[in-house]
């Protein structure tokens, strides 16, 4: 076997260790080097070498691997509801598809963009934030009976709307996405009954007591109760419980300073 067979052996065994939905570009870069230097008339790695020197092929290794960098971020962008992130991960794609590594990824405008990006994403996350902390103080109130808890509640309550709007968005736009009602984990029902409790706050700024606070003190006591006599059982049945555990994926961080982790499916464990 030459050394040029031995090279073109290598980058088939390098694509075939790339998973496409991951790696695409690196992918079908290996493959398409490896049918490359099959077509030309070279027998040593180091002519090899020389002969892509001047090609794409040169630094087509550093740019595949960019492109599926940014592909991994587009779609955890799709699948977490950030369609603006998205958008701009997408656009910053094509134009390094188009312009190359040396143009575009050394540029001002590919610094822009990634500080565009991460402002996008510290907003979202921002928002789910204040979303999950409504959610939280909404279920406190409705659950205790204590009158110094649910006061500490309302207070905390006000301040998350409050929040909200300082990112100049409000509740009615959050509870229009799914991306968000899915934190609740609630049903549908519950979904509606926390989306009418939380409007009727904001437009009275006062929480309508429906419920009989010693009968929900009592029903706590009773359930209290019960987990003591049969904490045994409890046990016995969280010892059966199965863990799941996410399948991450390693993204070369864009600002250098380590790697980015982004869960692409769960997997059993």
């Amino acid at each position: 076997m030459t050394d040029v067979r031995k090279v073109i052996t290598l980058n088939r065994l390098r694509a075939q260790m790339l998973d496409e939905t991951i790696s695409p570009a690196q992918k079908k870069y290996y493959l398409d080097l490896a049918q490359w230097l099959e077509q030309q008339n070279i027998q040593t790695a180091e002519e090899a070498t020389h002969s892509i020197r001047n090609t794409p092929y040169y630094d087509g290794a550093a740019l595949a691997k960019e492109l599926d960098g940014i592909h991994l971020r587009i779609k955890a962008a799709r699948e977490l509801g950030f369609k603006d992130v998205e958008e701009l991960y997408t656009k910053r794609y094509d134009k390094l598809l188009s312009k190359g590594l040396k143009e575009y990824a050394f540029s001002q405008e590919w610094i822009d963009g990634y500080n565009q990006a991460q402002k996008l994403i510290t907003r979202h996350l921002q928002e789910k934030e204040i979303f999950a902390r409504i959610f939280c103080n909404y279920v406190r109130i409705a659950i205790i009976p204590e009158q110094k808890q649910r006061q500490e509640s309302i207070k905390n309550l006000n301040k998350a709307l409050e929040d909200l709007e300082k990112l100049d968005v409000s509740f009615s736009e959050l509870v229009c996405n799914k991306v968000f009602t899915q934190l609740t984990m609630t049903t549908e029902d519950g979904l509606k009954h926390f989306i009418d409790f939380i409007e009727k706050f904001q437009k009275s700024g006062i929480v309508v007591d429906t419920k009989d606070r010693d009968q929900l003190k009592k029903e706590q006591k009773r359930i209290g109760q019960w987990a003591k006599k049969n904490a045994s059982k409890l046990m016995d049945v969280g010892k059966l419980e199965q863990w799941n555990r996410a399948s991450c994926i390693a993204v070369p961080s864009e600002n250098s300073v380590g790697y980015d982790f982004i869960a692409m499916k769960e997997v059993k464990g």
